[in-house]
């Protein structure tokens, strides 16, 4: 496995959860809306449709909160807090300005791929000064499919045109590291709002407490 790091010089980043600190956000305006309509959202609730697409959320939550649950109704309330909280400064994490720099320096190419929509996602970038960093950028509008399907990690390493086996993908949910596996690539754990849990560590060639961690201990420096 080290041999295969040293080989890599490709590195695909999820972007909510691993980029900047938007689980937490998109969780606190779920709590908010589901507290109104009377559910209680919890965290671990929430982990089980991090980066899985909204159709999924929906069966996710009238698995959990029965079929009543006026699920649309609620997603256009969300969807409204939400942008009016994503028009504030987003946080970047901790140790991603210095990852990124230090992969470009070290010429690895770079993809983003996210299950954003490409507004959200150029948005997200220009004011981070992430949008010039990136070879090639991979949003929810240019795949059918959504995570655990590997789709959008294919087409991130196509667009780089590198073979998906020569790809190591950072991300924090459990779909995300299950569509880098189901890839052939190599998926790296960074802990948000979920721990690395036995099915994380299943899915994952390693878990990592942060960036930092990541660019000291799987890059090298």
């Amino acid at each position: 496995m080290q041999q295969r790091l040293e080989e890599i010089k490709t590195v695909i980043f999820d972007m909510d959860g691993v980029l900047f600190d938007t689980e937490k956000v998109y969780l606190d305006v779920w709590t908010r809306v589901c507290e109104k309509y009377g559910y209680k959202m919890t965290k671990e609730i929430y982990c089980k449709v991090i980066a899985t697409g909204r159709e999924n959320v929906k069966r996710v939550f009238k698995q959990e909160f029965g079929n009543s649950i006026p699920i649309e109704e609620m997603y256009r309330e969300k969807d409204e807090i939400l942008a009016k909280e994503l028009n504030k400064c987003i946080p970047v994490k901790n140790g991603a300005y210095e990852l990124l720099k230090h992969l470009k320096n070290k010429e690895y190419k770079i993809a983003l791929a996210t299950s954003a929509s490409k507004e959200r996602m150029e948005k997200q970038l220009k004011k981070a000064n992430f949008i010039d960093i990136f070879d090639e950028l991979v949003c929810k509008d240019e795949v059918k499919e959504t995570k655990p399907n590997p789709e959008i990690f294919i087409k991130a390493a196509n667009k780089l045109g590198v073979d998906p086996k020569e790809c190591i993908v950072i991300e924090d949910s459990l779909a995300g590291l299950k569509a880098a596996y189901k890839g052939n690539m190599l998926p790296i754990h960074v802990v948000d709002l979920k721990d690395a849990d036995k099915e994380i560590k299943k899915y994952c060639y390693k878990s990592f407490n942060n960036l930092i961690e990541i660019k000291k201990e799987v890059f090298n420096s």
